[in-house]
């Protein structure tokens, strides 16, 4: 019966598209490395599965504490920076790809905390990428 509620919840969120999961960067590093299920972070960011590549955003600026926003390529226009909704947001990584240096990380760096996780991907991509 419970279980029945939980897809009835998810059900809810997809229908609405302005209710996306608010998360700040840091908390959503932790999220990626434990997440078991990609359908999960599709409701649970309301991301776009259809979408040739999934991009992931910060709002307002490339900081810690920002908040994590995820959109379709198609509505970034492969731009870094724009403005949906009248918010500013800054491409990260693609989603794939933040995954994947996220598990390299864990894999390299045994016991590494999601603050040293999101502190590296961050300065990589401020000063590399």
């Amino acid at each position: 019966m419970e279980k029945a509620g939980c897809q009835f919840g998810a059900e809810a969120i997809k229908k609405d598209k302005h209710k996306n999961k608010k998360m700040n960067y840091v908390n959503f590093v932790g999220y990626l490395a434990n997440l078991d299920n990609l359908d999960d972070l599709y409701i649970e960011f309301n991301a776009d599965s259809e979408s040739e590549a999934l991009i992931v955003c910060l709002k307002d600026s490339l900081d810690m504490n920002s908040e994590v926003a995820i959109f379709g390529i198609e509505e970034t226009d492969g731009d870094l920076i724009f403005e949906k909704d009248e918010n500013k947001y800054v491409e990260l990584f693609p989603l794939e790809m933040t995954q994947e240096m996220i598990e390299e990380y864990i894999n390299t760096y045994k016991g590494i905390s999601n603050i040293k996780i999101a502190e590296s991907l961050l300065n990589y991509r401020i000063n590399d990428a």
